[in-house]
């Protein structure tokens, strides 16, 4: 009677001990440079994006916004992508070291289409520093 009475009382007075945590901060706005050529180094222009979310907060609204500029590379293959800054926040479960239930992060997915062909895809934080893509040759 005493075990079982010592581990209810312990699983009780541990299950005070978990704190749930709330907390809220800013995604700062960002731009993107992406640099489209071809085999033989040449500029590609007409290169668009087209992006999605992964339904958190705020990665949708990014995609929107992005999408919305609709800009295709330029002459000189530069293509420039931006997005607005927006708060975030969440909640997880802690215990000592131990945390748990926290929301998932967000995420933006773009797709860089040239001629009805996709040419790259991934996520958009592997282009925060200016990244050059080669594009392959169409037959």
């Amino acid at each position: 009677m005493k075990p079982k009475f010592i581990l209810i009382t312990s699983i009780f007075m541990l299950s005070g001990c978990v704190a749930t945590v709330t907390w809220d901060g800013f995604t700062p706005s960002k731009s993107y440079q992406i640099t489209f050529k071809d085999q033989d180094e040449n500029p590609v222009s007409g290169v668009s994006a087209s992006c999605s979310g992964n339904g958190v907060w705020p990665s949708e609204k990014i995609a929107q916004e992005i999408n919305e500029a609709y800009k295709e590379s330029d002459p000189t293959g530069l293509l420039k992508l931006s997005h607005s800054g927006y708060e975030v926040g969440g909640t997880y479960n802690e215990f000592g070291p131990l945390t748990w239930g926290g929301n998932e992060h967000w995420k933006v997915y773009c797709k860089f289409i040239h001629r009805d062909s996709i040419i790259k895809s991934g996520e958009l934080t592997e282009f925060n520093q200016p990244v050059e893509i080669t594009v392959p040759k169409l037959i």
